[in-house]
C-alpha cells in the first residue's frame, strides 16, 4: 500500500471513529483537506480517485455512491459512502503491532503506566501514599525502589 492510499484509510478511519461508526461518507474534498492537514500530502482530485479504486479493487475499502432524487426530479448526488472491510482492518492491525515491536525493547517500570498530575510530576517529593514503587523487570523480576532514599531494594 502507498502512503497515499495509508493516509487516505487513516483520514476515513478517523472520520468514522469520531463518529463512533463502521462507516463514514465525507466528500472527496473533505478528504482531501483532511489528509493534507494531518499527513502533510497534498494531491489532487482525481489522484484521490485513482487512490480509493485501487483501496477498493485490492478489497480494503467498499464504495457506495449515494444518490437521491430532487425536487424537480433529476438525480442529486450526495457524497459516497465508505464501508470497510476485513482485510483493512488486518492491515491497520499488522501496522500497528510492526510499530509496537520498533518500541518494544524500552523498558517501561510498572509505576511510569501510571500518569501523575504535575504538580506531582515537577515535585522532588513521591506521590502522597507511595513508600515504595514496584518496577517489573524485562526477566520478569520484581524490584522495589524507595523515593525517600533514591535506592532500589531487592
Amino acid at each position: 500500500m502507498t502512503e497515499r492510499c495509508q493516509a487516505i484509510v487513516l483520514c476515513l478511519v478517523g472520520v468514522a471513529k469520531a463518529h463512533k461508526k463502521k462507516y463514514c461518507w465525507p466528500s472527496q474534498k473533505r478528504i482531501q483537506e483532511l489528509v493534507e492537514r494531518y499527513e502533510k500530502l497534498g494531491f489532487s482530485i482525481r489522484t484521490l480517485n485513482r487512490d480509493l479504486r485501487w483501496l477498493e479493487d485490492n478489497g480494503y475499502i467498499s464504495r457506495l455512491r449515494r444518490i437521491r432524487v430532487g425536487d424537480d426530479g433529476k438525480p442529486v448526488f450526495k457524497s459516497t459512502l465508505y464501508k470497510f472491510k476485513g482485510k483493512l482492518f488486518n492491515y491497520l492491525y499488522c501496522l500497528g503491532n510492526g510499530i509496537k515491536s520498533l518500541f518494544s525493547f524500552f523498558r517501561v517500570p510498572f509505576w511510569a503506566k501510571n500518569q501523575l498530575t504535575q504538580e506531582q510530576v515537577s515535585s522532588p517529593k513521591p506521590a502522597p501514599g507511595v513508600e515504595y514503587l514496584l518496577i517489573e523487570e524485562r526477566d520478569g523480576t520484581v524490584s522495589r525502589y524507595d523515593p525517600g532514599t533514591g535506592e532500589y531494594l531487592r
